[in-house]
């Protein structure tokens, strides 16, 4: 991991506390875009994310063995992808009730309390940072086209998300795309429990209305991973019979937190937290 932990240095520091200037001048504009787009996304996204993270050896070999109960079973990866919804959909004002994104402060104490269980866990900040970037990128892929400005306002904003979160990050994109394609350039690969967690997200996916056919999940992969999951794929593809019974059981047993799109506003008059 040289070249990955050499940019992953270069990356900006958390903040040390929240006071309105971080937010900056251009903070409506970033968060009415992020949450549009996190509207539109859907649940793409979430699942190439999650899917690219079980093909980086090390990477999830680090993390099943610090916390082996996350991804154990269907269900506790299904209530782990509801958690990192619950997150994202209140970071990105795209949730059933107004959050305000990193403006309100409910939403930074919600950043805290992850983080501080992260760091109980000894996850390391490089992989936050990773996994981070990857939902940021997978979110671009299914809303492209973006303009250079609305990519820039996407990556300001979940930059200061993430540095608020308390660990490192950057809007300098070439910085972390180099980052990322070195990580994957360096740990993808196959693992022992790569099949039951690629198997159990594909399944998830379709319960919340991801397909699992090949034009719906390669395109969300960096080429790297890509390359080790497509010859993988037609074994831990969800059979016919089970796609159906998952979008069937997925509208009743697995909660949803994608509100209905309407226009996202800064909560105003909070100067910490």
């Amino acid at each position: 991991m040289i070249r990955s932990y050499e940019r992953f240095k270069e990356c900006d520091s958390p903040f040390e506390r929240f006071d309105r200037s971080v937010l900056g001048s251009r903070f409506a504009a970033e968060l009415d875009l992020v949450s549009r787009l996190w509207f539109r996304c859907g649940y793409r996204p979430g699942i190439g994310a999650y899917l690219n993270f079980f093909l980086l050896r090390d990477l999830i070999t680090t993390h099943d063995t610090q916390y082996p109960p996350r991804f154990e079973s269907l269900e506790s990866m299904a209530a782990s992808f509801y958690r990192t919804d619950l997150f994202i959909r209140g970071v990105s004002d795209s949730g059933i009730v107004p959050t305000g994104g990193i403006s309100g402060a409910k939403v930074r104490g919600m950043l805290r309390d992850i983080q501080e269980r992260h760091q109980r866990l000894h996850i390391p900040p490089w992989m936050e940072t990773y996994f981070g970037f990857s939902l940021l990128e997978n979110v671009e892929k299914v809303c492209a086209p973006l303009t250079e400005e609305e990519e820039a306002l996407h990556l300001s904003y979940m930059s200061k998300t993430y540095r608020l979160m308390g660990f490192p990050f950057s809007d300098r994109r070439e910085l972390m795309e180099d980052f990322a394609r070195s990580v994957e350039q360096e740990q993808a690969g196959f693992s022992r429990d790569l099949p039951r967690h690629a198997r159990h997200i594909l399944k998830i996916g379709e319960m919340i209305g991801v397909p699992s056919d090949p034009e719906s999940i390669l395109p969300l992969l960096p080429p790297t991973t890509r390359e080790v999951f497509e010859p993988l794929f037609p074994e831990v593809r969800p059979r016919l019979a089970e796609r159906a019974g998952c979008r069937l059981l997925g509208r009743f047993v697995l909660p949803q937190a994608v509100g209905v799109p309407r226009k996202a506003v800064p909560e105003t008059g909070s100067t910490s937290g």
